[in-house]
């Protein structure tokens, strides 16, 4: 149980970082640049949008493990799999939001007077905008965690995610045939997810309440 919730939390963790990086690049850049720049980010945002996660994971999986079954590495090649399919599909709402931000952050005074100072472009990007990003990409991040932990444990119920390690998702699909005689197999596995899902959601709330001025009004 222990090395299930090692393992769930790492993958979640790794996707959500990964995912954050994605999409607060894509929407900097898109919000920033515009123009023919941002309609193309802003199409392939959509495009990834339409394709459904499931669907996507059930067909993406079943390939990996049969191309790379026989590898010394598989159980390396299953985790980043497993992580680039949860962040493949998961920075394009942080992606909007970071763009929206920079819209709105673009009016501001203090970009306007960066701009007529002659300030590079790099600079006004990581001196001026993301700094004022901050806070709502730490709760986006901490509300995109909990989804993660929750979609790698269905993905390892399953067969389709993580099966050369220990995972909550497994416990719960091993539990079902021994639930006659050892509920606690599959309760103990169950209760956990629910509780770590429902805590990361309350810390997201928390940080949101606590980093939005309208909010703590």
């Amino acid at each position: 149980w222990l090395q299930g919730a090692q393992n769930s939390l790492q993958i979640a963790t790794t996707a959500t970082i990964v995912a954050m990086l994605l999409g607060v690049t894509v929407g900097l850049l898109g919000g920033f640049l515009g123009g023919v720049v941002d309609r193309i980010l802003g199409f392939i945002t959509d495009f990834f949008l339409t394709l459904p996660f499931i669907l996507a994971a059930l067909t993406i999986a079943p390939i990996i493990n049969e191309r790379f079954r026989g590898s010394d590495n598989y159980a390396t090649i299953q985790v980043i799999a497993l992580i680039a399919v949860l962040a493949g599909f998961g920075w394009m709402s942080v992606a909007r939001l970071v763009r929206g931000e920079v819209l709105s952050l673009l009016e501001r005074e203090f970009v306007q007077a960066a701009r007529v100072m002659g300030m590079p472009t790099r600079r006004l990007l990581l001196k001026e905008l993301l700094p004022n990003l901050v806070a709502p990409i730490i709760v986006a991040s901490s509300l995109m965690l909990p989804a993660f932990v929750a979609a790698e444990a269905g993905l390892a119920f399953l067969g389709i995610g993580v099966t050369t390690r220990p995972s909550w998702g497994q416990t719960l699909n091993q539990g079902i045939g021994f639930f006659d005689n050892y509920p606690l197999y599959l309760y103990q596995p169950l209760i956990a997810i629910v509780a770590i899902v429902l805590a990361l959601n309350l810390l997201g709330d928390a940080l949101r309440d606590a980093l939005d001025p309208k909010t703590r009004r």
